[in-house]
């Protein structure tokens, strides 16, 4: 029989830094017609550290007990540069600063904006398979020093600089995971592919021109159809496992993606199975890439909130497309 898994812990580093969509329009680098539709408030911008710095301070709290519970596995997942050379690898750095056992397997995970998920995924299976340790998954990115705007790269969405970690193992904890799983639709990977392979350059960053290009060629419909489907499959069997039709989770946490392309396809398949949503918190931090959902965990965490056996649904999404789901319950 598997084992039952839990989050040991939850943590986060947010720049104390807010920049405000008035300012930003003010400044000329966002579009006051677009800020209606997005919803977006400020946007959090980090201005010192870089990503695996950041990253290192938001998994500092959750490095305990090493010598009775070590860590077996830490993922370090991203969407953006880390700030070094190319081939440096940012997960032995998070190690290394950690002092974590030079036997713990580390890695990075560059899988979209569901990349957390993925990972968390495949600690849960390991733990619950019965691996001894426990696993940190990490999510940091500063959207900075590149080509890429965060304002003006990518379509409905404003991007903000944050970390998050999570530390997951199979002794108690605040949080048991009660339903994890993945879904995806491979289809929706030439949203985010050029017509032909290029030499690195400026053109890497721009999004939006990719994503305006599969919609001129395919269609929207073609794009809900294919989207929608698969949060339905992932809604089946979230449903399959937990029947939240009758007794709804407290909160559902979104991707902050604002409502551009795909925002309100989240709210139509899944609100009705929560209580609340983070929208409002995450609206005022912009995009994280990785950390969005983990960020909503974070803020819940330290508020009161949430009783005992009180449910979370973390609802995860990236380019590929992938999706996610994880309904956490309050021990």
């Amino acid at each position: 029989m598997n084992q039952d898994v839990y989050v040991k812990g939850v943590s986060a580093y947010l720049p104390e830094n807010i920049y405000t969509i008035e300012k930003a329009i003010s400044d000329g680098v966002y579009d006051s017609d677009r800020a209606v539709t997005d919803g977006f408030t400020s946007l959090r911008i980090e201005k010192n550290l870089t990503a695996p710095e950041m990253a290192v301070a938001a998994a500092s709290p959750l490095v305990f007990d090493l010598k009775t519970n070590p860590v077996n596995t830490l993922y370090l997942c991203s969407i953006h540069r880390h700030g070094h050379k190319l081939l440096w690898p940012p997960a032995s750095y998070v190690q290394r600063e950690l002092k974590l056992n030079k036997k713990t397997r580390v890695m990075g995970i560059n899988q979209g904006c569901n990349a957390a998920f993925v990972a968390t995924s495949m600690a849960h299976d390991l733990i619950s398979a019965g691996l001894s340790g426990d696993h940190i998954v990490l999510g940091s990115d500063r959207f900075d020093g590149s080509a890429f705007c965060r304002f003006n790269s990518d379509l409905g969405t404003l991007y903000g600089d944050a970390a998050f970690a999570l530390r997951i193992g199979p002794k108690d904890g605040p949080y048991r995971i009660v339903f994890i799983g993945l879904e995806s639709e491979p289809e929706l990977e030439e949203m985010y592919r050029d017509s032909a392979p290029a030499s690195e350059g400026f053109n890497d960053h721009d999004i939006k021109a990719a994503k305006k290009a599969f919609l001129e060629k395919r269609g929207r419909d073609y794009f809900n159809v294919l989207f929608i489907s698969a949060l339905q499959r992932l809604r089946s069997v979230i449903l399959e496992s937990i029947d939240l039709t009758k007794k709804q989770a407290r909160f559902i946490i979104y991707p902050n993606v604002g409502a551009g392309l795909s925002a309100h396809l989240y709210a139509n398949e899944f609100s009705d199975l929560a209580e609340h949503n983070m929208w409002d918190f995450g609206r005022s931090i912009g995009h994280t890439g990785t950390s969005d959902q983990f960020l909503g965990l974070w803020k819940l965490d330290n508020s009161d909130f949430l009783g005992k056996g009180d449910k979370v649904i973390l609802l995860g999404a990236g380019n590929g497309l992938s999706l996610g789901a994880i309904v956490l319950e309050k021990s």
